[in-house]
């Protein structure tokens, strides 16, 4: 890496280290004061949102720090070397066991549950990550992936916002127009959910604006801004796998920071949130590493690369507006249990709609998962020319595998509508 950027990556680690310090020290002195006066402390999303904080700012802000002087130093980084998946996996589960009860009790809460609840965020895309390295990192180093997972939940984070829901709500801030539609549609959308109609949820405005938000804005803007923090690295790898490992690892720390704020905005059924998120946790860094890849391609300048490029970003597109879609038809359906009454069994060839949307959520989170280690495998530098062209074949198999999905999911869906029109009708 050019020094500029090792010096960008210091700067960049410094600030987001010192705001952590500050929110150390000051959320110990609250706690202090509120030891010393007898007050109850703060409650748990208090806790939850300081906890978060400080785990992103001094943790990510410390680890690009030490490595962005240690690699000014010139002090060289070890390959990348993750714990075992079934120990990532058994700390995940043990932390959504323990989190559950400690929830359900009481104990310790402000203090407790925020570091469990961290942990059941950011380990299931870590066990993606360690899925894909397959103990073969290849030249991904741990300074590269510790630096690309921080800057992953940080800079890719906030350009994704910038361009998912800042500039839109500019847009409809300025056309007063397309906001008299778009706030109503969404109200009507959640007094439907209140009252526990299904039917008027699936039907309304606000149900299709969600449905272009999840399912097309969100995954043509995250699967571009996801690897960009990888660019200053790509062009410095050699082999496909090194650009695939790389943006994967960028990925999971943008999935890390996802999960957090999906389940702490539903904290209520931040398990259950956390479980459907973990069958599918490759999704992020699957679609990350497809288009690093492509961007990997274009900077070595390789034959076909803007072609290549533009069908990984497609793959990665496609896969993940299939997963949206589906989750948020498996919400919709099930929204009304959470938020109401229950609503009139919506049954899909005998079987409740939302369970065969689940069931189809399982499907691709299992192919994803299958897809993304033979991916990794496929391009194993032992024979460079027959691993890349296997490696297209397996892109090609995960692409004819969404769109099966996607052949299955549209009927499920509309079938779900058509039942649940007739039933709330």
């Amino acid at each position: 890496m050019h020094i500029r950027w090792k010096w960008l990556v210091v700067w960049g680690g410094l600030p987001l280290f010192l705001l952590g310090l500050l929110a150390l020290m000051g959320g110990c002195l609250f706690l202090s004061l509120a030891v010393v006066l007898g007050e109850e402390g703060w409650g748990a999303g208090t806790g939850l949102v300081w906890f978060l904080f400080l785990v992103v700012a001094l943790g990510g802000g410390g680890i690009t720090l030490v490595h962005g002087l240690r690699s000014l130093s010139g002090i060289p980084s070890r390959p990348l070397r993750l714990p075992p998946i079934w120990g990532l996996g058994g700390s995940f589960f043990l932390a959504l066991v323990v989190g559950i009860g400690v929830r359900s009790v009481d104990l310790c809460l402000p203090v407790g549950f925020p570091p469990l609840f961290v942990a059941a965020t950011f380990l299931p895309p870590l066990v993606a990550v360690a899925w894909m390295v397959d103990h073969r990192p290849g030249r991904l180093t741990g300074r590269r992936a510790a630096v690309a997972f921080v800057a992953g939940a940080t800079v890719s984070v906030v350009l994704a916002l910038l361009l998912e829901v800042l500039l839109p709500s500019l847009v409809l801030a300025l056309v007063w127009g397309l906001a008299d539609l778009v706030l109503p549609a969404i109200d009507g959308l959640l007094q439907a959910l209140a009252g526990g109609d299904v039917a008027a949820a699936l039907t309304s405005p606000g149900f299709l604006f969600a449905m272009v938000q999840l399912a097309v804005i969100a995954p043509l803007v995250e699967e571009f801004v996801k690897p960009l923090v990888t660019l200053p690295l790509l062009g410095r790898l050699e082999r496909p796998r090194d650009a695939l490992l790389l943006g994967a690892v960028a990925g999971a720390g943008f999935a890390a920071l996802e999960n957090a704020v999906y389940a702490g905005f539903g904290l209520s059924v931040w398990a259950g949130i956390l479980l459907v998120r973990a069958i599918g946790a490759a999704i992020h860094p699957l679609g990350a590493g497809l288009t690093a890849m492509g961007w990997h391609g274009l900077l070595r300048r390789r034959p076909g690369a803007g072609r290549r490029w533009l069908e990984r970003y497609g793959l990665a597109v496609g896969i993940h507006a299939l997963w949206n879609g589906g989750s948020l038809l498996v919400l919709t359906l099930s929204g009304a249990n959470f938020f109401g009454s229950p609503p009139p069994e919506v049954d899909v060839l005998g079987v409740t709609a939302g369970g065969v949307l689940l069931a189809l959520l399982a499907v691709e989170g299992a192919a994803v998962w299958i897809g993304a280690r033979a991916l990794s495998r496929r391009l194993l530098p032992e024979e460079a020319a027959p691993s890349e062209l296997a490696g297209r074949a397996v892109e090609r198999a995960i692409a004819l595998w969404a769109f099966v999905c996607l052949l299955v999911l549209v009927p499920v869906g509309l079938a779900a509508l058509r039942s649940a029109w007739w039933g709330g009708g």
